[in-house]
């Protein structure tokens, strides 16, 4: 099941949020989503995505944060952009590139405490990222920020890394994915993120699926005694079979005949079933049943 909607509307700036937060925040987004270029002598710094939230967000935080407006909207209604040149870039640059070369915007160098690191996973997640949980119908835990190039997936990792969170690295071709799979892991980087209704939701998931395993492992023992049930009443029959067969049958009291008659006669019964019908207790039932079955098997050897 994809929650991936879910989490980020529950990671989205708030007006709460410390000013380094949104910084961290906005970092993410533009080492995310961001790329610089030359156009009329001028730099200039764009981001785009095929998602509108991740770009109305990074303009409300430019906004705020740099007081500056940019120009936004959509190329040919496929992917949305937003994009600053001049000395709005630089104002830009300056504060996410912490007075570095521009090349070096949106890196994690800046990061200071484990609150603007969390400012910064969200961002990234907003920018780049997914999340699933078992559904009805299967599935896993998977949670991922999706990065360009090996090295920004590696800086990503490290920066978890040193807020507890452990999580992998893979390449996809120029891109890297920085993931979680366990529910242990997912949960903890959607607490990290501070998403408490999805933690929430992995917390029923988890409860609904431990009540349907342990639904399943009783029906499965149930099946496995009846299962038993079955192939001792198979025998019993077998052995009152050869005890006819051989003559023997006609030699036993009576007692252990009206037991072989109602064995044959009612074979789906149980054990408890047949004893009530027969009118004795179970264990008497039994140590007849286990006679004559001794008996018989005794015949075909």
């Amino acid at each position: 099941m994809n929650i991936t909607s879910q989490v980020k509307q529950e990671i989205l700036p708030g007006g709460e949020d410390k000013a380094a937060d949104k910084k961290a925040y906005l970092s993410a987004l533009v080492k995310c989503l961001g790329s610089i270029g030359i156009s009329a002598g001028k730099t200039y710094l764009e981001l785009e995505s095929k998602h509108n939230l991740p770009i109305i967000t990074a303009v409300s935080l430019i906004k705020e944060l740099c007081g500056t407006s940019v120009e936004y909207g959509s190329g040919g209604g496929k992917n949305y952009y937003v994009r600053a040149d001049g000395e709005d870039a630089k104002k830009i640059f300056a504060l996410v590139g912490e007075g570095r070369s521009i090349t070096d915007f949106g890196d994690t160098d800046g990061i200071k405490s484990r609150f603007e690191a969390a400012a910064y996973a969200r961002g990234a997640f907003l920018a780049s990222g997914s999340a699933y949980v078992p559904s009805e119908e299967g599935g896993g835990y998977h949670i991922e920020f999706v990065f360009f190039g090996e090295d920004t997936a590696r800086e990503f990792q490290k920066l978890l890394s040193r807020c507890a969170i452990t999580l992998q690295v893979s390449q996809k071709g120029s891109y890297s994915s920085v993931y979680a799979k366990s529910e242990s892991a997912v949960s903890d980087v959607l607490a990290f993120l501070g998403a408490a209704e999805s933690v929430m939701l992995i917390a029923d998931v988890s409860a609904r699926r431990e009540t349907n395993n342990s639904i399943n492992r009783a029906t499965n023992c149930t099946i496995a005694n009846l299962d038993k049930s079955q192939a001792t009443i198979v025998r019993q029959t077998e052995a009152i079979r050869r005890l006819k067969e051989s003559g023997e049958y006609e030699k036993l009291d009576i007692k252990l005949k009206e037991t072989c008659d109602a064995r044959i006669e009612y074979n789906n019964d149980t054990l408890e079933e047949l004893a009530e019908r027969m009118g004795i207790s179970k264990s008497g039932l039994n140590h007849r049943l286990a006679k004559i079955t001794a008996m018989g098997e005794r015949k075909n050897g």
